[in-house]
This record gives structure tokens, sequence and C-alpha cells, in this order.
């Protein structure tokens, strides 16, 4: 600032053309020089001339290029998305000389709006972290050691062969991951189905397969139906299983803006958390008791007529067998006895949704990792049709994710029980996908130990402990689990921790894939 300060009061047509050069170097320097590197570069006693010298350099080669260049190095800006959760947030990486030194938020982003939480501006870490793993690690007698590529690739690779060759392909398991792009978890089910097996997974059979049946099961398909920044027209918003404060911190941002806008907020949750201090009505539940609430608010639309009778009758199928059903059942009394809410509170929600609309209902893992999860889901898309908010801006299913791309992942990726693009199992898709991929049918079929087999689905990765410690009778296949790939997986989200470390110990083969060392990797080194 000292070096663009104005002298007097000139106006632009009186100002030096040497300041005008100067502040339009500055422009173009300031998006990928941080402080430190300037004050570097330019030098507190060479003085304004050469630094002015710099910036006018930089300005060139940045309009010609995309580049900065200074001195003999170069630097460039690498726009990325954040890897920690769903919301999708926009990151320039500062990549100097091929290593990445910094990063800004991105301002034009319509997600982040140059916003980061603690999670986001901590992402350069995932790459140049101190602890992240350089080269391939072997487990020997319960320590870890430095083995080179070439001998990984071929260790593995053996052992594979050797597992298939004595107990056939489903003796091996591979889990994927939802942080895998599109194309990547693409390939993964591929490379499993030439293997010859359907025994693949990833992260969201445990947190959003509960979402994908539920809502495809209402209106056809599994994702969420409004984007983060369409909730800035919502009237009323409704979080039920959704703690965004302070898992999607930056979505956070889209809710106070609709907030601002005149949106009502009201959160519904066992516990009154960060998200539900920003609410201007808290509801507090029994957990697991979202159904009789969410039944309990379509008791008193249906009762007091506020349905929007149009859209049902144009777009709603089955609507009036849901009136019957919550009318008889769930009753204020049965609803309070089931969820511990009393009816003017159940009233005062169900009042809010009908006289501000259109209104968007959030949910996350609150809904989805119950044992209900299904029927809890296709409850709130049953609300959102029953007030006519489904289609509309504002309106609709803000369904979040965890990882930041659990729904790429799912529509393409290593699923158990169907190829990409939720193709199922039949011998029409495996027909369909031997031409895309350019093999011959009849190969594919002859890598699977059966043909009943590769119609049948594989395990999934919340059972993979089974498939290792159960009996063989029990299991339906030929061969017990004896490998198993955790491919950007970690087991921290699963239960029944004892029995995973057996069915880790009792493994031939456990590979992990992943930049940092994982709880996998550290549950394999410990004693059994």
């Amino acid at each position: 600032m000292l070096l663009t300060k104005k002298s007097g009061s000139l106006d632009s047509s009186q100002r030096s053309p040497f300041v005008h050069s100067l502040r339009r170097g500055l422009s173009q320097a300031l998006p990928t020089m941080d402080r430190r590197a300037f004050l570097r570069r330019s030098g507190l006693g060479v003085g304004v001339g050469l630094a002015a010298s710099q910036l006018t350099l930089v300005k060139k080669s940045h309009a010609a290029t995309g580049a900065v260049a200074i001195g003999d190095g170069k630097i460039e800006v690498k726009r990325t998305i954040c890897t920690h959760c769903s919301v999708g947030c926009a990151v320039d990486a500062i990549v100097e000389n091929g290593v990445w030194v910094r990063q800004e938020a991105v301002f034009d982003s319509p997600i982040n709006l140059g916003a980061h939480c603690a999670k986001g501006a901590a992402l350069r870490e995932h790459g140049h972290g101190e602890h992240r793993l350089r080269y391939p690690m072997k487990l020997v007698n319960g320590k870890y050691e430095r083995i080179s590529w070439d001998t990984a690739l071929t260790e593995i690779t053996a052992k594979m062969q050797e597992l298939k060759k004595a107990s056939g392909p489903d003796s091996v398991y591979f889990i994927g991951s939802s942080k895998h792009n599109n194309e990547q978890a693409y390939l993964l089910r591929k490379f499993v189905s030439f293997w010859g097996t359907n025994n693949c997974d990833h992260q969201a059979r445990i947190c959003h397969s509960t979402t994908v049946a539920g809502v495809a099961n209402t209106w056809g398909y599994g994702a969420m139906t409004n984007s983060y920044n369409d909730m800035q027209n919502s009237k009323v918003a409704m979080y039920i299983g959704s703690n965004a404060a302070e898992a999607h911190p930056v979505s956070m941002l889209h809710m106070l803006h609709a907030k601002e806008n005149g949106c009502k907020m009201i959160v519904v949750d066992p516990r009154f958390t960060r998200t539900a201090a920003k609410a201007d009505e808290y509801v507090r539940i029994r957990s697991g008791s979202d159904i009789a609430f969410l039944f309990g608010i379509l008791h008193h639309i249906f009762k007091n007529g506020w349905e929007d009778k149009q859209y049902i009758n144009d777009r709603v199928y089955g609507m009036e067998k849901i009136k019957e059903e919550v009318l008889a059942k769930w009753t204020p009394d049965k609803v309070e006895e089931a969820c511990g809410v009393k009816e003017a509170q159940v009233l005062k929600v169900a009042s809010m949704l009908n006289e501000s609309r259109p209104g968007t209902v959030v949910w996350c893992m609150g809904q989805t990792q119950h044992t209900t999860g299904n029927a809890i889901v296709r409850a709130s898309c049953i609300l959102q049709l029953a007030l006519g908010n489904v289609g509309k801006s504002g309106g609709g299913t803000n369904i979040f994710r965890g990882h930041d791309n659990v729904q790429g992942a799912t529509d393409v990726g290593p699923n158990p029980d169907s190829l990409p693009g939720y193709y199922g199992l039949v011998e029409g898709s495996w027909k369909h996908f031997a031409k895309a991929w350019g093999v011959d049918y009849e190969w594919i079929k002859k890598q699977y130990a059966s043909p009943a087999m590769m119609t049948k689905p594989g395990i999934t990765v919340s059972r993979w402990i089974d498939g290792v410690l159960e009996k063989n009778e029990l299991i339906d296949q030929d061969s017990n689990l004896r490998g198993v790939f955790y491919w950007g997986h970690a087991p921290n989200s699963q239960t029944r921790g004892l029995e995973m470390k057996r069915a880790m110990d009792k493994l031939d083969l456990l590979v992990v894939v992943d930049p940092y060392p994982s709880a996998t990797a550290a549950m394999a080194a410990m004693p059994g």
C-alpha cells in the first residue's frame, strides 16, 4: 500500500504512468504472491524501482501464459475442490515450481463465496503434511518397514493370484472410497469385474445407501434435489438429522443468508447443537423417533387441509393412503408418547411449514444411520410432496453427504449390487458393459466362479467381517474372505471393533491404500 499511496489529491488523470503501471502490476501479483514472498523478492533496501520492474514482468507473464514468472521460478494457480465434506468448496492452490505452497479460498465460487472452514483451511496438509506416506510400508513382525514400489506391486499381485487360484476370485474383497473421483470409482468397479467378483463396496453403504434407496423409491433418483446456494430462496428450512454448523460449516453460510432474507429455521435434534443455536424453533425429539415426529406434522397438515391439493392431484400417487394412516394412527397423543414432543410444538412446526413456502428439508447422518433409515428418508420425502415443495427453487430435499464424492462414487463406483449407473447384475447389464469395455461377455463370465456368482450381489462393507469369521456353510460363496483391500477407506465409522481386529488378524492379505497411516493400518499392527 505504501508504494501506491497517492500524493496530495491528484485525480486519476494527474497520476504518473509509473503509478498506473505499478497498480496494474499489483493487481496481477497479489493473487499469486504472499506478503513474505513479496518482501523477500523485492528486498527492503533495493528500492521501489526494482520491485516495480518485477511486478510489471509479473503482469505480462500472467497475461500471456496463465503463470507468473518470478526470477527463475514459476508460480501457477490451480483451481481444485476441497476433499473434506460434500459441500464442494473451491480452492485455489498456489503452486511454486511444482510445489503446492499455499492456498486461497475462491471468492467467485457460488458455494463457498471466498470462505473456508477449519477443515478446508488445512486442505494443503493432505498433500504436504509431515505424516504423509512417501513410499510403501510392509508390516513385518509387528512393525512397518519401508519397501520399494516394485516389491510392493510384485508381492501383492503374486499373493492375489495365489488366493484366486486356491480359493477363487470371491476370496478377495475390495473396499473403494467415496473420496475417489468418478473416474477412479468407475475404474475400480471395472477392475473388480475383470477380477471376477462382486465383493466390493465403499463408505456410502454406511452413510447414504439409506438415502439412495429411500429417495429413489419416492421419486426415482437418490440424490438431493436442490443446491446449497438455492437455500437462499427458501422461506423455511427444517434441519432434521443434520448438525450442519459442525459437519458442513460452509453450508451454513447459505442458511444464514437465507435467514437474512426472512427464512425461518427449524432444527429437530435430540441434542442442542451449534446448528440449533441458530434456529427460530428448536425441537428436541427422542433419538430414533423421527418418523413419529414427521407423521405428527403430516397429521396436522392433513387435519387442517394445508396439503397442496392441486400439486398432489397432478404429480403424486398414493398420498391418500398416507393421509389415512397418519390421521388414524399418528394422533398428537401417540406422537408425544413416541418422540416426547408436545402437540402445541408439533402444530407450530406444521404451521411454519404451511405458512412459509417454498420450504426445504435438510438431513444427514442423523436420519440415515438408523436401523429405520430408509423409512425416515421416505417420511421426509413424503412430507415435502404433501406440501408441494419438490421441483421448486427454495424447496426440495437438501441431503448433505459426508464425503466429497459420495454421490458420484455411488452412481458409478464399486457397489456390490450394481454395475455403474445402477445397472443391475443381470445378463443384459453385463452384456452392455462388456460392449462398453471392449471385451467379450463370455470372457468376463469365465472370470467369475460361476454364472450364478456373476449375477449375485457381493458382500457389503459392513459385513466383510462375517465373510472372514463366519462358518463357510453359512456364507453364500465358495470360500471365506482371505484378502481385503482398504482403498481410501478406514473403519472408524464402523462398529464391531473387536471382531474386525480378529478378522484382520485372520486374513492372508490386507492391503491399505491411503496417503496417511489410517486406523486400518494401526489396527493391523496392534497385537492380537
